[in-house]
């Protein structure tokens, strides 16, 4: 029990670490300068270590494929008998029973 705590607390320090690292990187490209010194954000780093610190606290998922129903063969013949093939979609006693 003691070894979960120990590596849930080692994971919530990387996590954070790694939000802080990311902050850091966000400072920079926003202080970044060009020629003369003048100063030149560079906002595509800003974003997507903005984007890496929404995935790491879960803000963004991927968008679940296996939630929908899928149809991958349709129709299926078996003995001059037509099988209509729903993958994922629950199947009822009446069509069961054909």
């Amino acid at each position: 029990m003691e070894e979960k705590k120990k590596n849930k607390q080692e994971s919530l320090y990387s996590k954070n670490e790694s939000f802080e690292n990311l902050e850091a990187v966000q400072q920079m490209a926003l202080n970044r300068k060009g020629k003369d010194d003048e100063l030149n954000p560079d906002i595509s780093v800003f974003l997507k270590a903005e984007e890496l610190k929404g995935k790491l606290y879960g803000l963004y998922s991927e968008k679940d494929k296996s939630s929908s129903p899928i149809n991958l063969m349709g129709q299926v013949i078996i003995d001059g008998k037509e099988l209509q093939i729903n993958v994922g979609e629950k199947i009822n006693e009446e069509r069961q029973n054909d």
